[in-house]
């Protein structure tokens, strides 16, 4: 599985091929997880597991978030019980869907946010047909004029265009398609933390971690390693040097140095409205290019923000925030503008539905119900005469 879709990237970023999400179906590419129904279409049906998110939950998240791939033995000592229960919860969180890991490479790619305006009969066909992209890793159905919000990947940004005008647009009921390419991630959801563990049990997990510096290149195995991952990123290392080719020992280290050094990204998900956080909000806002750095470094310090993003356009930054209630809303925004009196809230959105995330078909209660491997969208042919 892994050799198939680095073969997919490796098309996208040598700009070769087209991938194949242009003609395959969703039911063609969805990877149900454990206990889910699915529909013939491909979009999960309804779901025989019914369990709670509780307090040890979040708990277990955090750990995970913090270290993604410790040991239970060390996971269970900084929550203070056995690693047998702590894999026994993690177990019952990813089979019914409520939390999930999973793995991306920023470097592999541009990154476009994509807001799509439609027929009011076209969103809802149009939410299962941008969802089986596998270059389309976010969708969510937001307030506004602009129904849907795609976060996509491409190869450059020739391939994003190429997405967007001749793909995107062409599906029926498309009005409008606009194109933000992000210039500068300042918070990404990968660092977002709920705050559930204290300092003590912190430090337990993070004493030994390192940042060893990033090789100049990509080297062979490390787009197959990223992808092995992508599903679940707690698999063993024989499972990862199987599907890669690579030894243990090189997969080991391998993982060390990607990680340490941010080229590789792990992080645990969860369905955020069981645990607490039902609304998402997106802000686009115009600032000074010269305050762009203060914002992100303000915002990084804000535990409700889950992305601030610099992009191109006249609003040149995106705020994305989980909140516990909508009143929140209102005091997120008063605070911004208290914060950066030059900053210009040009669009609000809020959060009908996630259907996406990073890969994951959502349920409408947050919960992970399959997976999409990612995959690039490519730089288009250009096909030459004599």
């Amino acid at each position: 599985m892994a050799e198939n879709m680095a073969k997919s990237l490796n098309n996208a970023i040598s700009s070769n091929h087209l991938p194949d999400s242009a003609t395959r179906t969703a039911a063609d590419r969805v990877t149900a997880s454990p206990g889910v129904v699915r529909s013939e279409i491909g979009f999960p049906g309804p779901r025989g597991i019914a369990t709670g998110f509780g307090e040890h939950d979040l708990n277990l998240v955090n750990a995970l978030q913090i270290n993604p791939r410790a040991s239970w033995t060390r996971i269970g000592a900084s929550l203070g019980v056995d690693a047998s229960t702590v894999a026994r919860r993690w177990a019952r969180l990813r089979e019914s869907g409520l939390a999930w890991m999973t793995a991306y490479a920023p470097e592999f790619a541009v990154i476009g946010y994509v807001r799509v305006h439609c027929r009011a009969d076209a969103v809802a066909p149009l939410s299962e047909r941008v969802c089986a992209f596998d270059c389309v890793f976010s969708v969510e159905r937001v307030s506004g004029r602009h129904q849907l919000n795609l976060s996509v990947a491409a190869a450059d940004a020739a391939a994003l265009d190429d997405f967007a005008v001749r793909e995107l647009a062409a599906l029926p009921g498309v009005l409008d398609v606009r194109v933000a390419v992000g210039l500068r991630i300042y918070i990404e959801g990968g660092h977002w933390r709920p705050g559930a563990l204290d300092p003590v049990q912190r430090t337990r997990l993070t004493d030994d971690q390192r940042r060893p510096p990033a090789p100049s290149r990509v080297r062979p195995g490390d787009i197959e390693l990223m992808l092995a991952l992508a599903p679940d990123a707690r698999r063993g290392i024989a499972e990862l040097a199987g599907d890669t080719g690579l030894s243990e020992t090189t997969v080991r280290r391998r993982l060390a140095e990607m990680t340490g050094s941010g080229r590789l990204q792990i992080r645990c998900d969860f369905a955020q409205q069981s645990a607490g956080w039902p609304v998402n909000v997106n802000l686009w806002v115009r600032l000074p290019a010269g305050e762009l750095d203060a914002l992100g470094a303000e915002l990084a310090q804000w535990p409700e923000i889950r992305l601030c993003a610099a992009a191109t356009g006249a609003s040149n930054v995106l705020v994305i925030a989980w909140l516990r209630s909508q009143h929140e809303c209102i005091l997120l925004e008063n605070r911004l503008l208290q914060s950066f009196p030059n900053l210009d809230i040009t669009e609000r959105q809020l959060t009908l539905r996630a259907l996406k995330r990073m890969g994951r078909l959502l349920a409408p209660d947050g919960s992970a119900t399959g997976h999409i491997p990612f995959a690039v969208w490519p730089t288009p042919v250009t096909s030459r005469t004599n």
